[in-house]
């Protein structure tokens, strides 16, 4: 798993795009360990299928916002659904934390200026 850092682009895209959609108030240093249910759209007392609409929305800007704002591209063996499909699994489960969302979006995409290994 790829540490939470300020040197991990997809970290602060993803937290940065995570506080500029009201999803979480912290700041970046404090938001790693954060849970999906610690994020505003995850309500405790939606039903599971409410909870993975609100996921399939966020999930949606977040992959607008990377390509066509911050200037991502998919990794090889990616595409939009499965980028979108990885998001999904990860904001419908309370337990995982920012650090693996961030993870998983590093799996998905190349940030601009990063490295392609």
């Amino acid at each position: 798993m790829a540490e939470w850092s300020v040197n991990n682009r997809a970290c602060t895209t993803l937290w940065f795009t995570l506080l500029n959609m009201d999803q979480l108030f912290t700041n970046f240093d404090d938001s790693g360990s954060l849970t999906m249910k610690d994020l505003t759209f995850f309500n405790p007392t939606s039903s599971s299928d409410a909870r993975r609409i609100e996921a399939t929305l966020i999930s949606d800007q977040l992959d607008t916002t990377f390509i066509e704002g911050r200037g991502a591209r998919y990794e090889d063996g990616i595409d939009r659904e499965a980028a979108v499909a990885s998001m999904i699994d990860i904001l419908t489960d309370e337990g995982k934390t920012l650090e693996e969302f961030a993870t998983s979006v590093d799996e998905s995409y190349l940030f601009w200026e990063e490295p392609q290994l």
